[in-house]
């Protein structure tokens, strides 16, 4: 944020991109580590988008279900370079998810 986050109001605009797996809305004690990692980040991620808007800074998430895996419809890397592209084109929203969490 420090780096970047000067030139973004200097120009009076942005898009802070933050991407992190299911367990930042679903907690998993499996993940229990990562769980209170990204709900942190996710909770950073959010106070970043309710307080840059104003200065047409876009902040938002991405959720990825599971793994990267490059023959997955959803979660291939061209499919999520392409899927964040639209989030930073559309500035529609804060969280946003590759595909739908699983039950």
């Amino acid at each position: 944020m420090n780096a970047v986050l000067p030139g973004m109001r200097a120009l009076g605009r942005g898009t802070l991109l933050f991407v992190n797996g299911s367990s930042a809305v679903r907690p998993n004690p499996d993940v229990a580590g990562t769980s209170i990692a990204f709900a942190a980040e996710s909770a950073y991620a959010r106070m970043l988008h309710d307080t840059l808007a104003p200065q047409n800074i876009h902040v938002a998430q991405l959720i990825i279900p599971g793994a990267v895996r490059p023959d997955a419809e959803h979660s291939s890397p061209d499919a999520l370079a392409q899927r964040l592209l639209d989030i930073h084109q559309q500035r529609d929203g804060f969280r946003h998810y590759s595909e739908p969490l699983p039950d």
